[in-house]
């Protein structure tokens, strides 16, 4: 599937700052008509081979640079039942990275060049999304610590009470990532999203960007979306535990009813930079702008600023030694 100008043919892609499908060739907004695939591996512009795995659900063509949504791969059984649109543009993404790095001394020079950011790309992350009625129990000991002085004594006084807890709480759509190509720990460094703004899946959001559908089937997830929920039914509970000045569980019992899940798609923008051999990755979360990634240090930077210093501390060295022998 691709979606076509009607008045110029180009490729229509969704550009997150109007919210409107724009032509790239025309600049014509919501000029679409949707083109669909005779070979779904092959680009309906220009006939070329598409490069695709098996999990690719939207890509780029290398040859003409079209947009193109592979239609077996948003269909039944990998259809999404939701998406969250980009918010920012590729351009914002990139003035976002330069704020985060800008001020960093060891940064290579061309780090932030835009020769090198135009290799961000934006994609659709796949996620599933879990719901739970949960039920939580908690019983555990609170303590609290008195500590006075009577002339030169000092007494400490030691006291012990049984806190109970219980309660219920409606968890609806916890997010758990279903790639493999993208790192747990960097998915859940991106949260939150805003997940109000959450949509039905529509095809037309995904032109103009990569996509996956999911690598990892719900089950094999559950697990993390339950840890998810207790962590969380963990920190509601210790909020209404105050006054003490410590506490410990003697009894936790999380049960995590599931009430449904679905399959999303998120945005994120991804920024490659190859240094010294070695691949840095960064992701901006492309509804919130949340930046995450660990910046590559210069050697030669590193070197000049060190060997710069040293001159400097010789050069007042030798200036503290001339006023010295001058007095």
């Amino acid at each position: 599937m691709q979606f076509k100008c009607v008045n110029c043919g180009g490729n229509v892609i969704y550009d997150p700052a109007s919210g409107h499908m724009v032509c790239a060739s025309c600049n014509a907004q919501d000029s679409e008509e949707i083109v669909n695939q005779e070979d779904c591996y092959a680009c309906p512009s220009c006939g070329g081979k598409l490069t695709v795995d098996e999990f690719t659900s939207a890509t780029r063509c290398e040859y003409c640079g079209a947009y193109t949504i592979i239609d077996e791969k948003i269909s039944y059984p990998y259809g999404p039942d939701l998406i969250l649109p980009f918010r920012f543009t590729k351009e914002q993404a990139t003035e976002l990275l330069r704020k985060s790095f800008k001020d960093k001394l060891f940064c290579p020079n061309n780090f932030l060049s835009q020769r090198t950011l135009e290799k961000m790309e934006g994609a659709y992350v796949p996620f599933w999304m879990y719901s739970y009625d949960t039920h939580a129990v908690w019983s555990g000991i609170g303590t609290k610590v008195r500590v006075w002085r009577s002339g030169d004594t000092e007494y400490t006084e030691t006291s012990k009470f049984q806190v109970h807890r219980e309660m219920d709480i409606v968890y609806k759509r916890i997010p758990v990532d279903a790639s493999i190509k993208m790192p747990d720990n960097i998915m859940d460094a991106m949260e939150p999203y805003v997940y109000k703004d959450l949509e039905e899946f529509q095809p037309k959001y995904m032109s103009g960007y990569n996509g996956e559908t999911y690598n990892q089937n719900p089950n094999e997830l559950e697990e993390r979306a339950r840890k998810k929920a207790d962590n969380d039914t963990e920190a509601w509970i210790q909020s209404t535990i105050t006054g003490y000045d410590s506490t410990s569980a003697t009894k936790r019992e999380y049960i995590n009813k599931p009430e449904g899940r679905e399959f999303a798609l998120m945005p994120v923008w991804k920024y490659v930079y190859r240094y010294q051999k070695k691949d840095y990755e960064y992701y901006i979360n492309g509804q919130t702008g949340k930046v995450y990634g660990t910046l590559p240090k210069s050697i030669s930077k590193i070197i000049f600023t060190g060997g710069t210093m040293f001159a400097g501390l010789m050069l007042l060295g030798k200036v503290l030694q001339y006023v010295v022998e001058v007095f």
